[in-house]
């Protein structure tokens, strides 16, 4: 018996496996000329709709037009690539009949689109692209499938153009690629479950709505998902890197004039900016987790975003708001940040039930912002919590302050913006603030309070306070009085603008900066205060006139006892100014009187520059006592002491201590 030779077995196997079932025929196109067609076009030429083309592996040098609903891959069996080659050419594959299949071919170094689709109904599939811009181009073409494909150092990956709709992009890995996805005037497409490496441009819509972007793998230089001009758009599960922290220019995802997108889920990590918001209306973005960004959410002249329960961590700034409107966030996570959300020019927003966390500079800062809702926030592990500066008609209610060394401060140049609503269920370490505006007559006495802010505020009693936290503020409040409190191991007590004031018996000791600041503030009466051990000055005067200074005990002060600056006519007397590094300082100021205080153990005990003072009241009166200094009587008048500084001396220094007393 004679056995068949193997080249004819297989050629029969293959007759049987490619003969036709339903009026279909298959071809094989072989660049060696092996079969009946040498290049792809040819086989098209013959083929008719539904046949399929088996490409044997080899380098196809072509441009196709494929006019026909047709299959074209690989021939099963064979090893090796079926490469169709560029060699400068323009377009691989023009797709423009319904229906076809293109799969596992290579395409390499066209200078147009590898594959450009005009039709519908297409599928490409488990092919590899190079040096193509861009890979697939689809202009005006609906209802394709693009996936499993690799995608390789390309100008472009895959790009819908004019009006290509519900087409699908998914489970594709593209690299090196400039643009990897670009939608322009493109609706209800989904991107799903592609893997981007090495892009400048990840995933960009452009003009294009109805889409869905879901489970994408974005690592970038530049931008990851970038959203223009579009609605109805859902972007969820992706994971999206910035490889370049250091290109300012980078956003994980930018948002820019779109409404309706639905943000979700999606995990940020690195770039100059996280998540972008520009001029955008109604978007939800909630349970995002953001991380290691310069800025993790920057929102400009946006309204109606509700930014929800993300987690946001480790950067400069957390959230940055300027000129957006009627925003909410709401259960947000913001963690390891200078500044965790800053809002300027904003009104109407919503801050409620957040967590904000290590924040090493201030929490929450609303600058020029009106009517908005701080509530029920949490403050946990900061310096400053939360900042108003010139924003009215805010309310602030029910916000919980835990190792936060500074929880509420505010300021205005006008009385407008300290008119906000912060009641006393706000709470630091369980101790309430107290906020008073434009009130007369109010009282405040025997009681434990973390803060207290009286601003245009008169004829208030303060007395028996505990301050435990902030400091105690007041900002033009004219004839109060603020007695026998312990103002200590906090910020100490600060009054701007503020006149007519007696602050009397209390105790200022450690505090962060100065016992006592004045700022602008004349005619207060300063007697019998303990402002010692402070981290600044004891007592601090800058552009203060005609205020009275007496009775003090000053001491152990890291910088000076008693400071002036700028401050004309102050009676500075009967003050035990002890152990300070400098007892008393004053600088441009005029008109002072300083007399029959105690300068004991200071490392220097005064200095007086570029004014002109009186360190005496003559010599019935007398001067100072100054430890170290020779003087014979009290007061004496032949051993004057000079005054560092300044042409100035104590003419009538007293020998002992407190010897006007004896006097």
């Amino acid at each position: 018996m004679i056995m068949p030779r193997l080249p004819l077995i297989i050629l029969m196997a293959t007759i049987i496996w490619f003969m036709p079932v339903d009026g279909t025929r298959t071809h094989i196109v072989d660049d060696d000329g092996f079969s009946n067609y040498r290049t792809i076009q040819e086989a098209v030429a013959e083929a008719n709709d539904g046949d399929t083309i088996y490409v044997k592996p080899g380098n196809y040098s072509e441009e196709v037009i494929l006019n026909k609903s047709l299959s074209i891959m690989p021939l099963l069996g064979e090893s090796g690539p079926v490469i169709l080659q560029g060699s400068g050419k323009n377009t691989g594959i023009t797709v423009s009949s319904d229906g076809c299949h293109l799969e596992g071919l290579t395409f390499q170094g066209y200078s147009g689109a590898a594959i450009h689709l005009l039709s519908r109904g297409n599928r490409i599939e488990n092919s590899v692209f190079e040096d193509a811009s861009p890979a697939i181009l689809a202009t005006g073409s609906e209802g394709n499938t693009i996936t499993g494909n690799l995608i390789r150092n390309c100008q472009g990956g895959v790009a819908l153009r004019e009006s290509s709709a519900n087409n699908s992009i998914g489970g594709n890995e593209i690299s090196g690629c400039n643009i990897s996805i670009f939608l322009g005037e493109s609706n209800g497409n989904r991107i799903s479950e592609n893997s981007i490496t090495d892009a400048y441009w990840g995933i960009w819509l452009d003009n294009s709505s109805l889409v869905q972007i879901e489970k994408n793998i974005i690592s970038s230089r530049g931008f990851g998902i970038l959203l223009l001009n579009g609605s109805d758009i859902s972007v969820a599960d992706n994971l999206v890197g910035i490889e370049d922290d250091d290109l300012s220019s980078s956003r994980a995802a930018l948002l820019a004039n779109v409404s309706e997108v639905d943000f979700q889920r999606n995990e940020i990590t690195g770039g100059e900016i996280g998540l972008a918001v520009l001029e955008c209306l109604n978007n939800s973005l909630q349970y995002n987790n953001i991380s290691r960004c310069t800025n993790a959410i920057y929102i400009q002249d946006a309204k109606g975003q509700q930014i929800n329960n993300n987690s946001i961590r480790e950067g400069e700034y957390g959230i940055r708001l300027d000129n957006s409107s009627r925003n909410s966030f709401i259960g947000n996570q913001v963690e390891g940040f200078i500044a965790a959300l800053d809002l300027g020019g904003g009104d109407y927003n919503r801050i409620a039930e957040n967590r904000f966390a290590n924040t090493s500079d201030t929490a929450m800062q609303i600058v020029s912002s009106s009517n908005c809702e701080v509530l029920r926030n949490e403050f946990v592990d900061g310096f400053r919590g939360i900042m108003l500066l010139e924003s009215p008609a805010n309310l602030l209610q029910a916000n919980r302050f835990q190792n936060v060394t500074w929880s509420l401060y505010v300021e205005s140049a006008d009385k407008e913006g300290f008119n906000n609503s912060i009641d006393e269920s706000n709470l630091v370490e369980a101790v309430p603030i107290a906020y008073l505006f434009d009130q007369s007559g109010a009282q405040l006495r025997d009681r434990e309070l973390a803060h207290l802010t009286l601003a245009y505020c008169s004829n208030t009693a303060v007395q028996n306070i505990s301050l435990t936290h902030d400091a105690i503020f007041l900002f033009e409040s004219m004839n109060n009085s603020i007695k026998e409190s312990n103002i200590s191991r906090c910020f100490g007590m600060r009054l701007i603008n503020s006149s007519g004031n007696e602050i009397s018996d209390n105790l200022l000791i450690g505090n962060r900066y100065s016992g006592m600041f004045l700022y602008a503030s004349d005619w207060n009466l300063i007697q019998g205060n303990n402002a010692s051990y402070n981290e600044q000055n004891g007592i601090s005067l800058l552009s203060c006139d005609r205020n009275t200074i007496r009775d003090n005990s000053v001491q152990g002060n890291l910088v000076t006892g008693i400071w002036l600056n700028l401050s004309d006519h102050n009676q500075i007397y009967e003050n035990n100014i002890t152990s300070n590094s400098l007892g008393c300082q004053i600088s441009f100021s005029r008109g002072n009187m300083i007399y029959h205080n105690n300068f004991i153990d200071n490392i220097e005990h005064s200095i007086d520059s570029d004014g002109e003072n009186s360190w005496d009241a003559g010599n019935s009166t007398g001067g100072n006592y100054w430890s170290g200094h020779s003087a014979r009587g009290n007061p004496s008048s032949s051993w004057p002491r000079a005054i560092k500084g300044a042409s100035a001396t104590d003419g009538y220094p007293f020998q002992d201590a407190s010897g006007w007393r004896e006097a």
